[in-house]
């Protein structure tokens, strides 16, 4: 009876697995795709009229049942405007979502998807960067239209030498990173009249459009691809060409709508006024970041905006060849760093603290970033001439003068790298640099290639200043008051000491200006217990005290 017993059970159990395996075994689905916008918005692009897009050969792109994703590709072998799809699938896909590009990432829940948008994009004559055309459709049929999820701008120059183009919103506007979208209003009701997808506010707030090899082909049409965004106040397209910077200002409401490419009439150049780049604007990533403990903090680690003086040093700050990243120091305060998708994500232990974390390709150090992991935002302190400053950067880090990178009072020390001392500096953010001979700068041996404008004297911000975004390294000027009232500057700035070659001298409030001269800069001092500004040596690491610009 017992054995009886047994082989109905697993006959029983048999059934129900195959039940469940027939219920939850994808089968392969067709579904004809168009890429439908009509010829009157102009974006691209079918090479012979520019009147519509097309999708590209075997194109891949996801479609969503639910929460399930799954990944079907294009029959076509050559461009087309509408095309076959064939993917995996439920026996009834019920209404579904297409998106395109392929993103294995990419999520919907709730009637809303997530994905994301490049902001760093590298261009393609007469059509968009590849990862940029974001599109969607909603159907309950075999067949979907997919539109336009993103807009832009369309431009074209006149000059053969332009490397990048960005555009960024006066008022700071989140234009690409990770964005969610959903179609219209009433989504979870079911379709609506426009079934169009209407985005919402993404995580980057600059966006550069890079040269295919180099530099724009002259009239060539390029595209940057950015969120529908109003921006309230305007835009700013900046370009880099020859070691100047360009810049191109809108300052009344524009609205970028989806599926409309706005056209810079005429060619963008001409329109720019064009200077050196210490009178500009820098618009690419600060290197300092604060967040508070056991937060996560994710940010785009591509340069916005390379000018010539990187080019001219050499500098290769490849972000998308970048497949590793380190904690250098301060792992107690920061858990974990990752970088994936062009991203540096980092996660902040319970422990407040400061660290350094680098971004690498295989052991070589690419870029590296400062976390300052803090209880709450660093308190500002007003100073005599009415400037706010933030407590010393890191809490009590070091700096040579013109490093972006921190340096600790005990760490280790190389002799001058002669010309390549900013290329060595950024493949060992650890290591304090020495003077040679008659020339205490780190930067390089002879008096004649020193740089001073790496902290931005006299100019705007550059990458190199060490300070968050809206911080930078005070002036000389901003300290004139302080060395004025002895007592201000000994209740309110610690005594925290230098790093002179190898020796840390614990005495002295001894603060950088960006304020430069020769290989000397101007520094707030008292280790001799008197107060004055002070030349010294740039090869010396002081604190720094980031003012707000």
């Amino acid at each position: 009876m017992r054995t009886c017993s047994t082989y109905w059970i697993l006959v029983l159990a048999l059934a129900l697995l195959s039940c469940a395996k027939e219920e939850t075994e994808a089968v392969r689905h067709e579904i004809l795709a168009y890429a439908g916008e009509d010829a009157s918005v102009k974006t691209v692009l079918n090479p012979a009229d520019d009147s519509q897009i097309l999708w590209s050969p075997a194109e891949h792109v996801s479609v969503f049942v639910g929460k399930k994703s799954y990944e079907y590709i294009g029959t076509n072998s050559t461009a087309a405007p509408s095309t076959t799809f064939t993917g995996p699938g439920p026996a009834d896909l019920g209404t579904f979502i297409m998106l395109s590009p392929y993103n294995s990432q990419a999520s919907h829940s709730s009637g809303k998807v997530r994905t994301s948008l490049p902001a760093a994009q590298t261009g393609r004559a007469g059509g968009f960067a590849n990862g940029t055309l974001v599109l969607a459709g909603r159907s309950s049929t075999n067949s979907v239209t997919c539109k336009h999820v993103c807009g832009g701008l369309r431009f074209q120059v006149s000059r053969n030498d332009i490397s990048a183009v960005s555009i960024r919103g006066n008022k700071g506007e989140k234009i690409a990173g990770d964005f969610l979208f959903s179609f219209g209003l009433g989504f979870s009701s079911g379709l609506n009249s426009s079934n169009t997808p209407i985005a919402e506010e993404g995580t980057e707030e600059i966006v550069t459009l890079t040269a295919p090899g180099g530099h724009f082909e002259v009239g060539k049409y390029y595209y940057i691809v950015i969120l529908p965004t109003v921006f309230s106040d305007g835009f700013t397209l900046t370009a880099e060409a020859g070691g100047q910077v360009g810049e191109l200002r809108f300052d009344t409401s524009i609205n970028c709508r989806p599926g409309v490419f706005k056209n810079i009439t005429g060619n963008l150049n001409e329109r720019m006024t064009w200077s050196s780049p210490g009178s500009q604007p820098y618009y690419g990533p600060q290197n300092s970041f604060c967040i508070r403990p056991a937060q996560t903090l994710s940010f785009d680690i591509h340069p916005r905006l390379i000018f010539g003086s990187w080019q001219r040093s050499g500098l290769p700050v490849l972000a998308d060849e970048a497949n590793g990243a380190e904690v250098l120091w301060g792992g107690s305060s920061i858990t974990s760093a990752t970088v994936a998708g062009g991203k540096l994500t980092v996660k902040a232990s319970g422990t407040p603290g400061s660290a350094l974390v680098a971004i690498k390709k295989g052991s070589t150090i690419l870029w590296s970033f400062l976390i300052w992991v803090t209880e709450s935002a660093p308190e500002e302190l007003e100073l005599p001439t009415g400037k706010k400053i933030l407590p010393p950067l890191g809490g009590n880090l070091y700096f040579q003068w013109g490093r972006k990178d921190p340096l600790k009072s005990d760490g280790a020390s190389v002799a001058n790298r002669g010309e390549d001392g900013l290329v060595y500096s950024i493949a060992h953010p650890q290591e304090y640099i020495k003077g040679a001979g008659s020339v205490p700068d780190w930067f390089c041996s002879t008096s004649a290639c020193r740089d001073d404008s790496l902290w931005g004297d006299g100019g705007a911000k550059t990458v190199w200043d060490p300070c968050p975004e809206g911080y930078r390294v005070p002036s000389e000027a901003d300290f004139t008051h302080v060395n004025l009232d002895y007592n201000y500057l000994i209740n309110n700035f610690q005594e925290l000491g230098y790093r002179h070659d190898n020796a840390f001298y614990p005495y002295g409030r001894t603060y950088w200006t960006r304020t430069a001269a020769e290989y000397y800069s101007t520094a707030l001092d008292d280790a001799s217990s008197t107060r004055f500004l002070i030349g010294q040596t740039r090869n010396i690491a002081c604190p720094v005290r980031c003012v707000k610009e």
